[in-house]
């Protein structure tokens, strides 16, 4: 983005300048041009004969005129007044010399805007092209999915679907972005959901980019990127709402309940510094942490009712979401 922030800025201090590019020179501005055109015409590939044409069409076309000096005379004693008297005296004649002015050519001062103006006037197509296409994919995904960030963890989220799929064996349920209503009315996201026979398995995913700090107690934890930091909430207590919605969802008893296991995914684009719980992990370490759990807790009865209750809650999800998404917006004024 700072990159981006310059080349703005470089083709704003062009475009400021473009008028420049049609000033004018002076007549002996445009002479000087003249000579050193007429000096390389015979050389016409020279860059020197090339910068200099191009200067002369660009501005010698009206050159501005050169002030006429006062002629400055020298010898010349100071008007006195004569008396009557005297008038009839003889007086020598007074010889008025005019000293010759002293022409000296300055020296060639070309406009650095118009210079910098004509260096970038070729490329400034591409220029914009290249600006186009830099700003292009941010702007889709502005249009798409609302912001960076939510791009970011949808991305996070298909990779461990796609893991999940790949290495979990068969007889394992798996439910991703399901919304579900919590026991005091409100609703929540889920972002992925395994049901199994081993256990009941609430994952929440996160996407941040890099060091992550915090503990399982602490309200909220720190990601620094740099010198950047920025603190977010505890995903540990934010994933626990969830799995209180899946357990209201699913009707579990006190024991069944016990059952129930929270699951933080990070992706690859963070780095956990701080000691932290089993259940907070990386995504590509989901599946293996699932498989640990190896003794069965429900029966084939259980399993199908609980996938019945989460197959009617998938089926209304075109409503929960908009329901939600009222929800977190807030109401409309």
């Amino acid at each position: 983005m700072r990159f981006l922030l310059f080349v703005v800025l470089l083709l704003c201090a062009v475009f400021s300048k473009s008028t420049l590019a049609q000033q004018q020179y002076n007549e002996a501005t445009c002479l000087l041009l003249q000579q050193q055109i007429d000096r390389f015409a015979a050389q016409p590939e020279n860059r020197h004969y090339q910068q200099a044409k191009r200067d002369f069409n660009q501005h010698c076309q009206n050159p501005i005129a050169t002030p006429a000096k006062p002629l400055v005379l020298s010898n010349v004693p100071p008007k006195t007044i004569v008396p009557t008297s005297a008038a009839s005296q003889a007086t020598e004649p007074v010889v008025l010399t005019a000293t010759p002015e002293r022409t000296s050519v300055a020296p060639l001062k070309l406009d650095m805007g118009a210079m910098l103006f004509s260096l970038f006037q070729p490329y400034i197509p591409y220029i914009l092209i290249f600006l186009l296409l830099l700003l292009l994919p941010n702007i889709l995904l502005l249009v798409l999915f609302g912001s960076k960030a939510r791009f970011l963890g949808i991305m996070a989220e298909r990779q461990l679907h796609r893991l999940l799929l790949r290495q979990l064996p068969a007889g394992y349920r798996h439910y991703r972005n399901l919304i579900s209503q919590t026991a005091q009315g409100d609703l929540t996201e889920i972002d992925h959901l395994v049901l199994s026979r081993f256990g009941i398995f609430v994952v929440e995913v996160k996407n941040y980019r890099g060091w992550i700090f915090g503990s399982e107690l602490q309200p909220s934890w720190t990601v620094q990127h740099f010198r950047r930091k920025h603190r977010f909430q505890n995903p540990l207590r934010q994933n626990h709402k969830h799995t209180e919605a899946v357990k209201f969802a699913l009707g579990l008893t006190l024991q069944e309940s016990r059952q129930v296991h929270s699951v933080v995914a990070f992706s690859e684009r963070a780095q956990l510094k701080t000691p932290l719980p089993a259940h907070v992990c990386y995504i590509r370490q989901v599946a293996d942490y699932i498989q640990q759990f190896t003794q069965p807790c429900f029966s084939d009865e259980q399993l199908r009712q609980f996938a019945a209750k989460l197959n009617l809650t998938a089926s209304s999800q075109p409503a929960l979401r908009k329901a939600h998404k009222q929800q977190v917006s807030g109401p409309q004024s």
